[in-house]
């Protein structure tokens, strides 16, 4: 199995327009609608399915539906230039104004991050969340640093927390 690909050098998102470069639906063109980028998967709408049978039992025959099966981002699908429509290298730039875009190599167009790669397993986007005043923890209140990290166990916590002074010098111990 191949390495995932980096975090900052993804670009395949929920909405995207892709077209499958191997398999039954060679050459056909469909949208993103799930992403599993600790794998470098992803499927696409209606394409690359399998009939599966389910709820078969001795009495009933069962339901036949189709199954949209991953497909690997590295060989199998390439995104799409929104300019001629026809498949694209795709990389990472920066704008004047300093911002990462993804540009496709052929057009030099800009590739926008759909909306729907920022929606959650809900359906909302980040900005149609409301804070509940009753339940919600304040975005203050989690933002607020609450913990103090510092080089000392427990022992020595309890120590300091009575007020107790440890004046004797521990000898040398070699852990190895």
């Amino acid at each position: 199995m191949a390495q995932p690909i980096r975090e900052e050098d993804w670009m395949w998102f929920k909405g995207d327009r892709v077209e499958i470069l191997s398999g039954k639906d060679k050459g056909k063109q469909g949208y993103i609608n799930f992403v599993l980028q600790e794998r470098n998967l992803i499927t696409v709408e209606g394409l690359n399915t399998t009939f599966k049978i389910m709820g078969k039992t001795k009495d009933f025959p069962g339901m036949g539906t189709l199954e949209e099966q991953p497909l690997r981002v590295t060989d199998q699908v390439q995104l799409v230039d929104p300019v001629d429509e026809k498949v694209t290298e795709v990389e990472w730039r920066h704008n004047e104004s300093g911002e990462r875009i993804r540009v496709a190599t052929r057009s030099d167009t800009e590739l926008p991050i759909p909306s729907q790669a920022f929606e959650t397993v809900d359906y909302k986007t980040p900005a149609g969340y409301a804070e509940n005043k009753e339940k919600d923890t304040k975005a203050a209140d989690v933002e607020a640093i609450t913990y103090e990290p510092k080089l000392s166990t427990f022992e020595m916590d309890i120590m300091e927390a009575q007020g107790i002074k440890e004046d004797r010098i521990p000898h040398k111990t070699y852990w190895y």
